[in-house]
């Protein structure tokens, strides 16, 4: 049981170091899938299919406002000021988004969109540790 255990952390070990940027993106993205389906099932106590609905759209529209947010304004302002008016957007948007599709006051959907993304920075960071362990 030792030898196996054994060696699959070395297999799992080999995976993150051949990994690179695209594929630490694709898993972080299945993680940040689950997270927001675990979180919007716990919170709002919704079924399956429409916590998986809220964890693929949501992100879409987000995807959406980068792109609008960027296209009109990535020359006009700093890096800083862009990026906190893109993250209130996102969280005006999370927070909107939930309380309509899971028919929740504004404050119980804030709740969500505050925790969620405070989860997947901890996903992204158990990530990065991992890899950049293996890779220096």
């Amino acid at each position: 049981m030792t030898e196996l255990i054994l060696s699959l952390k070395k297999q799992v070990n080999n995976q993150i170091r051949e990994i690179g940027s695209l594929g630490l993106a694709i898993v972080y993205t299945i993680g940040h899938v689950i997270i927001a389906w675990v979180c919007a099932t716990l919170i709002f106590n919704a079924s399956f299919s429409l916590a998986a609905l809220d964890a693929i759209i949501e992100p879409i529209i987000n995807g959406f406002w980068f792109y609008i947010l960027h296209r009109i304004a990535k020359n006009a302002l700093n890096t800083l000021t862009l990026t906190s008016i893109y993250t209130l957007g996102h969280f005006c948007i999370a927070t909107l988004w939930a309380s309509f599709i899971f028919n929740v006051s504004l404050s119980e959907a804030a709740l969500d969109a505050i925790i969620e993304p405070m989860l997947n920075g901890f996903w992204f960071f158990f990530l990065h540790s991992m890899w950049k362990k293996h890779n220096t």
